[in-house]
């Protein structure tokens, strides 16, 4: 794989391969040339042992991603990096940090060590503290590292010490071209002001094209794998996805296979000089001709021998349900035993585009551990779930009392886990796939269009099929005229549903005004929550189909669906 390749051979270009018949709900219908002959096993190379397909944590337990701004606002226990707190307590702190996600059975911790600007004492980038005065210019969260730093503390050296003790794997992540406060000039690198010319728009990240841009990346790779004795480095190519001019991606790809090439060398270099494996990781969009189009060859780079693992997620809202893991599979052939495959997850859940939002939970976690596990995926990844306050909150309770409720620790004892996902409650929510490249359609199954005579179906990968308890469909409508009366149908497979009451809830919670569209109920997420309940048997393992048409009344709007397979009685999930 060089530059100068000009056609790709393993995935379908043109974008009639993805002509589909009639609307196209919740997966991409494909025709993909999968080129499997002639593709011999990933030869090990150098000193350490590489190719195998299994790791410590494969399908127990999830890979958390801490980011640079989490590493030092989301303390567990809390703790204020506020120059107030001497060394002792803090590196106290970062040990305790490691012991929540130890004790709560995470296999894999991935530090984030950038965003435009380096965490620790870099020698290649400018560091967050490298500023005319950080006393008075450092701010927000940056200014933690600096404090840190008058301290003696290196919180991803500390880290990794604790995780080496706790049987924690440690990785650091790497934002390949992150856009946060691009125009904030305490945030953004001096390189980055200096060369307007090596970006692919005035905010919009550098242009890979450019062989500066390239090593400037490829210098902090070398010197993170130099410094720290982690066990890998994620290249996180999702943060941000976009990485040339608009038409250029063909000759960006051949750019992104010579940096991974080179970044694949100096893995090995550190492996020779550490004496054991230092691993390679890309986090690439989850639909494989979506990554292909926008540069990122995951195919090619597993082929190759360049990556241990694939994490194959969305760019951010929403998370993606359906990643097609059995596609990459066949699309890697034979080099799919030489690299994990990681079904990445976000903190958002989103059922048409603009919609309202919800956080992953307990219950949507379980389903996006069972269909993605159940589909091959080896590990689970979590991303932007460290800050614990986000699975904690208050529940009103029949007798008029408030209890708070804290899901974090159950949550990431339960990700990741196949056999515990399905021992409770589970909701599979229809979402969509994003980001996707120029030319290649990316049709949304929501919002869709209720009316009389014309039904619409969708299809939701739920994974293992249920054997007890109920199946429950929810289907959101959006506010419209005649929206309350409006009566629906519901078919599962083919088999009818009978209806339930609409789904309330508690009153909602004063909007956030950083995030007016996030709600905490799924009852919220839609003007009316129409339930119905499925026959147990209708249900299936993979895919399934629901067919929805209005019986009676005007029009009506879907912008959610899910399938809720709980435990429950039935006043209890009612």
């Amino acid at each position: 794989m060089s530059g100068a390749r000009t056609q790709p051979e393993h995935i379908a270009q043109d974008p009639r391969a993805f002509r589909v018949s009639g609307r196209l709900h919740g997966t991409i219908v494909a025709a993909v040339a999968v080129w499997l002959a002639g593709v011999g096993t990933i030869a090990a190379l150098g000193a350490a042992p590489r190719g195998q397909a299994t790791a410590p944590g494969a399908g127990r337990g999830p890979i958390v991603n801490i980011a640079a701004d989490g590493l030092v606002g989301c303390l567990v226990p809390p703790l204020a990096i506020d120059g107030s707190h001497g060394r002792d307590e803090l590196l106290t702190a970062y040990r305790k940090l490691v012991d929540h996600y130890a004790d709560a059975g995470v296999p894999y911790l991935f530090l984030n060590v950038c965003y435009q600007r380096a965490a620790y004492p870099s020698k290649v980038w400018d560091t967050y503290w490298d500023l005319d005065d950080p006393d008075t210019q450092a701010t927000g969260w940056p200014r933690c590292y600096w404090l840190l730093h008058k301290k003696g503390v290196d919180p991803f050296a500390a880290c990794i010490a604790r995780c080496r003790a706790r049987g924690v794997l440690p990785w650091l992540s790497i934002r390949m071209n992150d856009t946060h406060y691009i125009g904030d000039p305490t945030r953004t690198s001096s390189f980055w002001q200096r060369h307007p010319e090596l970006r692919r728009a005035p905010q919009g990240g550098y242009d890979f094209t450019h062989q500066a841009v390239r090593d400037h990346y490829l210098a902090l790779v070398a010197e993170v794998m130099d410094r720290y004795d982690c066990d890998g480095v994620e290249l996180d190519w999702m943060r941000f996805p976009w990485h040339f001019k608009p038409g250029e991606e063909r000759r960006g790809r051949a750019a992104l296979d010579d940096f991974m090439r080179a970044a694949h060398e100096l893995a090995e270099q550190a492996s020779r000089r550490r004496g054991h494996v230092v691993r390679l990781a890309a986090r690439i969009p989850a639909v494989p001709e979506f990554a292909q189009g926008l540069g990122m060859d995951g195919v090619a780079w597993a082929r190759n021998g360049w990556v241990d693992m694939l994490i194959l997620a969305s760019v951010w809202r929403p998370s993606d349900t359906d990643i097609p893991i059995e596609r990459w599979r066949a699309l890697l052939g034979p080099a799919a035993g030489n690299v994990l495959l990681a079904a990445g997850t976000d903190l958002w859940l989103q059922g048409a585009p603009g919609g309202k939002l919800m956080s992953d939970d307990r219950e949507t976690q379980r389903a996006f551990t069972a269909a993605m596990l159940d589909r091959g995926a080896d590990l689970i990844y979590l991303f932007n779930h460290f800050n614990m306050n986000d699975f904690r909150y208050q529940e009103p309770l029949p007798d008029g009392r408030t209890v708070v409720r804290d899901e974090g620790s159950a949550l990431l004892a339960e990700a990741g886990r196949l056999e515990a996902a399905v021992q409770g409650a589970r909701r599979h929510v229809l979402t969509f796939h994003d980001p996707a490249p120029p030319g290649l359609p990316n049709p949304k199954p929501l919002p869709a269009q209720l009316a009389l005579g014309r039904p619409v179906r969708f299809r939701l990968f739920i994974g293992p099929k249920p054997t007890k308890g109920r199946v429950i469909l929810r289907v959101g409508l959006e506010r419209a005229p005649g929206v309350a009366e409006a009566r629906l149908g519901a078919r599962l497979n083919g088999a009818a549903c009978g209806p339930l009451e609409d789904l309330t809830g508690p009153a909602p919670r004063k909007p956030n005004p950083h995030d007016a569209s996030r709600v905490f109920h799924v009852a919220h997420v839609a003007h009316r929550m129409v339930q119905f309940e499925a026959p147990l048997g209708a249900a299936r393992r993979g895919y399934n189909e629901v067919a929805l048409r209005l019986v009676h009344g005007a029009p009506q709007k879907v912008v959610w669906l899910e399938i809720y397979l709980t435990f429950e009685t039935r006043r209890q999930a009612s």
